[in-house]
């Protein structure tokens, strides 16, 4: 392979910028799948099982960890560009045969051999390319900003 008239300033710019960009990527996924994972084991009274009237349903922390990898891998293929996101959401027990949830959700749900009423009830999270905002009382609240590293 001949490089001919390749700069090496221009070409080591280049890596740096993919660089930064991926990481900036893996950051937001890994906090917002963490989020999840959190929310799935300390969704007690708040779990869509269990506000169906069907129990508690406990997750491992095996499966945990199984569900952030899922997680990871579906959203990393899915990922916004720019001031695009993607939501994900799910119902109350109340409405979930009816509503049930997102189809990201569902997915990510059925790779990682959950049912999807472990998940937690009423959460809305959308994911931007460099932040996480989730719904709080109506309203947009940013619990995670590349930019501003609030977590």
């Amino acid at each position: 392979m001949k490089l001919g008239k390749v700069e090496n300033k221009k070409g080591l710019g280049i890596f740096e910028m993919n660089n930064k960009k991926d990481s900036t990527k893996d950051e937001v996924i890994e906090t917002a799948a963490e989020y999840w994972a959190d929310a799935i084991k300390n969704a007690e009274e708040n779990q869509i099982s269990f506000q169906m009237g069907k129990g508690i349903i406990v997750v491992s922390d095996k499966q945990l960890d199984k569900f952030k990898k899922v997680f990871t891998n579906y959203i990393v293929k899915v990922f916004p560009e720019q001031d695009n996101s993607i939501t994900l959401w799910t119902s109350n027990g109340e409405y979930f045969d009816r509503v049930g949830t997102d189809s990201y959700l569902k997915d990510i749900m059925k790779n990682s051999n959950l049912p999807l009423t472990c998940l937690p009830s009423d959460i809305c999270m959308w994911i931007y390319s460099n932040r996480i905002d989730i719904d709080k009382g109506f309203e947009h609240e940013t619990i995670y900003d590349v930019n501003e590293k609030t977590k």
